[in-house]
C-alpha cells in the first residue's frame, strides 16, 4: 500500500515515455523551480473536459522555466490521439497497467493535479473536477513555484460546470 503522496510530502519520483519519444522523470523536471503534474485517462468525461483546457497554463510556466507534463494512463497510441484531437502543446507522457507512477502518488480519480515545488515537494493536490478548487489553484502555483503573478489555471471557466463526475 503506497502512501499518500499529498501536500508537505516529497513527490514520488517516475520514469515516463513520452508520446513522440523520449522519457521525463521528476527528477528532469523539478529544476529549476518546479511545475504542475497533471494524471488523466482518455476515456474519463473529467479530463475530456480539463485538460484540454490547460493550455494557458502550460505556456504560462513554460514562460517562467517551470515544467508542465501531462500523464496519460493510457497507452502511447491512445495519448496521442487525445493529443492530436484536442491540439495540444504541451508534453504528455503515458503509462499503462499497471500504472507505477499514479500509484506511487496515491491516485483514486482522475484528473489529478500536483503542483511540485522545486524542491521536490508537493504544494498542491487536487483530484476530480470542481471548478472551485481549480480555480483557487493560481495563487498556490504563484506562491510555490515563485511566479510574479498567478496564472490562469483553466481556459475559459466561464464555459464549464460547477463540478463534473469522472
Amino acid at each position: 500500500m503506497t502512501a499518500l503522496a499529498k501536500p508537505g510530502t516529497r513527490a514520488p519520483d517516475f520514469n515516463l515515455p513520452l508520446v513522440g519519444g523520449g522519457y521525463r522523470g521528476l527528477a528532469d523536471l523539478i529544476h529549476p523551480g518546479g511545475g504542475v503534474l497533471i494524471f488523466f485517462k482518455e476515456d474519463c468525461p473529467a479530463s475530456e473536459l480539463v485538460v484540454p483546457r490547460l493550455g494557458p497554463l502550460a505556456v504560462a510556466l513554460e514562460r517562467e522555466e517551470r515544467f508542465f507534463l501531462a500523464i496519460a494512463q493510457d497507452s502511447e497510441e491512445i495519448a496521442r490521439a487525445f493529443r492530436d484531437r484536442h491540439d495540444l502543446r504541451f508534453p504528455i507522457a503515458w503509462e499503462e497497467a499497471p500504472y507505477a507512477a499514479s500509484r506511487g502518488y496515491g491516485i483514486g480519480t482522475v484528473p489529478a493535479l500536483f503542483v511540485v515545488d522545486g524542491t521536490g515537494v508537493i504544494a498542491e493536490r487536487v483530484e476530480g473536477f470542481i471548478k472551485s478548487e481549480y480555480l483557487a489553484l493560481g495563487a498556490g502555483i504563484e506562491q510555490a513555484l515563485a511566479l510574479g503573478a498567478a496564472p490562469a489555471v483553466l481556459e475559459r471557466p466561464e464555459d464549464l460546470p460547477a463540478l463534473k463526475p469522472g
